[in-house]
């Protein structure tokens, strides 16, 4: 695999699993309600196929919108004010985003142990897979949330250029 590819794997990872597992649910969902619509039956577990994919999608989603700054409610509230209190409260918004998260993280690790002997109803799967998508969505915006602290900490107390603010 070239380097150019693998970056563009590396850089968009989030986006290119997300884009998976939205794909997976979208067929999924189509093969099931055409085999229904012709054959008036279905596959009996492509609910929680497509469930368990869209689960997945959402999680990792998330966190590709947050390191692109797509969530509306952040945005609004760290363009308020004079520019160095926008700066301050991009830091605190930054600081906060890890902390959450990262509890966030902490307590989707508790919930995997405290049902790591449960498994799917249909598939007969262990849940952990399901489960994964909080622990790995939510570790991605701690990490994305720890890289735009140093950015913002930097913007706060360092010499660079304020082109473009």
């Amino acid at each position: 695999m070239s380097t150019t590819a693998s970056k563009f794997l590396f850089k968009n990872f989030d986006l290119i699993i997300s884009g998976f597992f939205l794909c997976i649910t979208v067929g999924v969902v189509i093969i099931n309600v055409g085999l229904r619509y012709l054959f008036q039956g279905g596959l009996f577990w492509a609910e929680e196929v497509a469930t368990t994919a869209f689960i997945w999608s959402v999680f990792v989603g998330s966190a590709a919108a947050y390191r692109y700054k797509m969530h509306i409610g952040i945005d609004m509230i760290s363009k308020v004010g004079p520019r160095i209190w926008r700066k301050f409260i991009a830091v605190v918004i930054d600081l906060l985003m890890f902390i959450i998260n990262g509890y966030i993280v902490y307590l989707s690790i508790l919930y995997i142990q405290a049902n790591k002997l449960k498994r799917t109803p249909v598939l007969d799967i262990p849940a952990i897979y399901v489960n994964l998508a909080l622990t790995v969505g939510f570790s991605l915006m701690a990490v994305y949330a720890l890289a735009f602290l140093y950015q913002d900490l930097g913007k706060l107390f360092g010499k660079q250029a304020e082109e473009g603010e």
